[in-house]
């Protein structure tokens, strides 16, 4: 599989009143198109810079980030913004639906970037809602949706615009554990069936077992969990 994402020996720091703090420390990672990996970690262990340093909303302190083969460092401020349009999505766990849009408007949003026509933006919305199981609630405004309908609108809008690479911030928070595991399904399949590459951020091991790679954040230090077993066998919260 071809690596989507790359980060070589990335670090990032911060100046605190107490001195430099190291957030990031020589992060290595490899994402490639179609896999899942998540990323678990206490708070404060660096998974929001992470996440911030792969959505191009941080830039390292050191190191390389290479986005489908592209060096990002060598973008200015206004092709990383034509980047994180084109070839991230975005996935959160409040959902940020607008709520006076319908879903299939919601979802057609990322496409105004393309300039093309309303007739077809919406074509491709319609066609991204039915993928994730909700053709029946094209024209449904968020207030009418369950948690898991307004998850399935939210990726649907994460992936109209057949981004790269796909960040979940927490992507089952607010839901359930049965549409906890229903989403992370769903995600497994957009992303096996020549999909983006996917990085979920979550607090729930057994959500993160379902991952194809599991990697944990410690003290701004990435690693690879390596007992899957003992990451499925714990409750869901737990």
């Amino acid at each position: 599989m071809t690596a989507a994402v790359t980060l070589e020996g990335v670090c990032r720091t911060y100046e605190s009143p107490a001195g430099p703090v190291d957030a990031l420390s020589e992060v290595n990672l490899s994402v490639a198109a179609g896999e899942i990996v998540a990323i678990i970690g206490p708070s404060g262990s660096g998974k929001s810079t992470l996440l911030n340093t792969l959505g191009l909303l941080d830039r390292p302190t050191s190191g390389r980030y290479l986005l489908g083969g592209q060096d990002t460092a060598r973008l200015s401020e206004a092709e990383r913004t034509r980047v994180r349009a084109h070839r991230i999505g975005f996935v959160f766990q409040a959902f940020h639906l607008i709520g006076h849009k319908t879903a299939v408007a919601n979802v057609a949003l990322p496409l105004l970037y393309n300039r093309g026509p309303r007739r077809e933006r919406h074509r491709i919305a319609r066609e991204t809602l039915h993928r994730v199981g909700l053709g029946h609630r094209l024209h449904a405004v968020p207030r009418t949706l369950s948690g898991g309908e307004k998850q399935r609108v939210a990726i649907a809008r994460a992936i109209v615009h057949r981004p790269l690479l796909l960040l979940c911030d927490e992507p089952t928070g607010n839901l359930d554990t049965e549409m906890s595991g229903t989403v992370m399904a769903m995600l497994a399949d957009l992303a096996h069936d020549g999909g983006p590459a996917v990085v979920v951020v979550t607090h729930d091991l057994a959500i993160a077992g379902a991952a194809d790679r599991v990697l944990r954040v410690r003290d701004g230090r990435l690693g690879e969990v390596t007992d899957r077993q003992a990451l499925a066998e714990r409750p869901p919260h737990g």
